[in-house]
């Protein structure tokens, strides 16, 4: 049993190997071939971005981190809660999203939640939180249904009420899109005969929108306390995964629920910015002479403004596509390739030059943001961790392969699951 479940793992491990995917829960893949060409240069360049008490050590584990950079995307299937950690459809939420949603998830995910009484005859719907008025939202109303079926002491519940009882039974199980949890909260405000016998059955809206903004903070957290504890295993994973979560942040199309044009008629739009124009121009025009990290005194808002930034792109990336799509021919615009033993068809060089060019070399500016925000993150983990001085005799003699170990037994122990 073991054994099919390893190879399951590795033939997986291997097909998105050879096949990026972006997409969104329950949605099918869109193949994005080289899809993580990008991912491995900005994580290696980042290195070079760091002070010299650092720059040792990274520059001795560059090769992992640089390979390892895409572990994030190799996981997406495996693991539940890892895809909605790559983006955040911020125009799913309205045209001012970026100021006023949350910055807490725990209350992004109440103020969204559906809530239900439930047991094994009714289904009652208790708030229903997408009819909330703007001068109401620091309230939940009980629903017609919900109050003839039960006596409603109170007019409503006060969100952060709500807020703080779901934090200490729910939130624990962080991965759940639902929980079903008892319904001893509900004793000062509602009464029935049978109450004993009901369940509160919440329902997450807000997360399959993407979380982006609010997973790299947790990780960040992480990488300070592998500092701290001068884990080498951890700080290595977890440097390399935080570089490709910012990675996905200063992507435009990451923002948005239009995140491969399949809402305007631009299939594979994404691959195009994200990959075929790295690809093709990285290395030959590229500057990524960027400067040295600095100090980040607030994970949480920076990381916000870099989604604010890359979302502040969306219609450019979209609408100049789309242009140039109509006044090149049709049959100057794809090419075919052999990839990976196959024809691939892609962006022709002279198309993705003018697409590069009409957007003012757009990719190039999100590229260099990029590594210098990875430098930065990962210097700042280390100065909140105290600064700690990594023995150079602790990581020379340090086994990569224990790391894939150690991942592999956690995998199959932990029903698929390696996130701390």
């Amino acid at each position: 049993m073991k054994l099919n479940l390893k190879i399951g793992l590795l033939l997986l491990w291997l097909s998105v190997c050879m096949f990026g995917f972006i997409t969104r829960p329950n949605e099918k893949p869109t193949s994005m071939v080289w899809g993580f060409y990008a991912h491995k240069m900005l994580n290696k360049l980042a290195v070079f971005t760091l002070p010299e008490q650092l720059i040792e050590f990274y520059k001795d584990q560059i090769e992992y981190i640089t390979e390892h950079a895409v572990d994030p995307d190799k996981r997406r299937y495996a693991i539940r809660g890892e895809a909605i950690r790559h983006y955040i459809d911020l125009d799913h939420w309205g045209k001012d999203a970026i100021k006023q949603l949350p910055r807490n998830l725990n209350e992004a995910i109440v103020n969204q939640a559906q809530y239900y009484i439930v047991n094994d005859q009714d289904t009652l719907l208790v708030f229903d939180t997408l009819q909330i008025k703007e001068n109401q939202k620091d309230t939940f109303y009980y629903t017609e249904q919900f109050k003839q079926h039960f006596t409603v002491f109170t007019n409503g519940i006060a969100k952060k009420s709500m807020l703080k009882w779901v934090e200490k039974y729910a939130m624990s199980t962080y991965d759940e899109v639902e929980w079903i949890v008892s319904t001893d909260f509900f004793a000062d405000f509602i009464s029935s005969p049978t109450r004993s016998t009901y369940n509160l059955l919440i329902i997450d809206k807000y997360s399959p929108h993407g979380i982006l903004p609010y997973a790299l903070p947790q990780v960040y957290r992480r990488l300070v306390n592998a500092f701290k504890e001068k884990n080498i295993l951890k700080i290595i994973k977890l440097s390399a995964d935080i570089g490709h979560y910012i990675g996905d942040a200063h992507v435009p199309l990451h923002t948005t629920k239009n995140y491969n044009g399949q809402l305007t008629n631009q299939d594979g739009i994404h691959a195009f910015w994200e990959s075929r124009i790295p690809e093709l121009f990285a290395e030959t025009e590229f500057d990524f002479i960027v400067g040295q990290a600095t100090y980040i005194d607030n994970i949480s808002d920076y990381v916000w403004k870099i989604i604010e930034k890359s979302h502040s792109h969306v219609d450019s990336v979209l609408a100049i596509e789309k242009r140039i799509s109509q006044s090149v021919p049709k049959d100057q615009q794809y090419c075919y390739e052999q990839r990976l033993g196959a024809v691939t068809k892609l962006p022709c060089y002279d198309y993705a030059k003018l697409y590069n060019v009409q957007l003012d070399n757009q990719v190039e500016e999100r590229f260099r943001s990029c590594i210098l925000a990875i430098g930065s993150i990962w210097m700042s983990a280390w100065t909140d961790a105290g600064q700690p001085i990594l023995n150079i005799t602790d990581y020379k003699n340090w086994n990569p392969g224990a790391l894939n170990d150690s991942l592999s037994v956690k995998t199959i122990n932990n029903n698929i699951r390696i996130h701390e």
